[in-house]
């Protein structure tokens, strides 16, 4: 398990951003300067993730295998299905609310 090339590709992902911080300060960072940053903090992630990954398992493939996410309780319950029995839920068009619904 190597670790030096993750380890290298952080420390120059560190350095740029912190010229583009810095740059940023002096409100010399146009908008191609600000995507850059964003695109940093992304590959910031996925690098801290594969060092983890690797320390974590060093005999694993450093890419992840395609598992899915367990449920969520934050999500909360599933929706609750329509109530047909008030007759709301139908597929029959609204009735016209300018007709009496008390005509005989």
């Amino acid at each position: 398990m190597n670790e030096r090339p993750i380890l290298d590709r952080i420390d120059a992902l560190v350095d740029e951003e912190h010229r583009l911080w810095h740059e940023s300060e002096q409100g010399r960072l146009d908008d191609a300067g600000h995507a850059r940053l964003e695109a940093i903090r992304g590959e910031l992630d996925r690098s801290w993730a594969l060092l983890r990954r690797r320390r974590a398992n060093p005999d694993a493939p450093d890419t992840p295998a395609d598992v899915p996410d367990p449920p969520n309780e934050f999500e909360g319950p599933d929706p609750e299905p329509p109530h047909l029995e008030h007759g709301v839920h139908t597929d029959e068009p609204a009735p016209d609310p300018d007709i009496p619904r008390d005509i005989p």
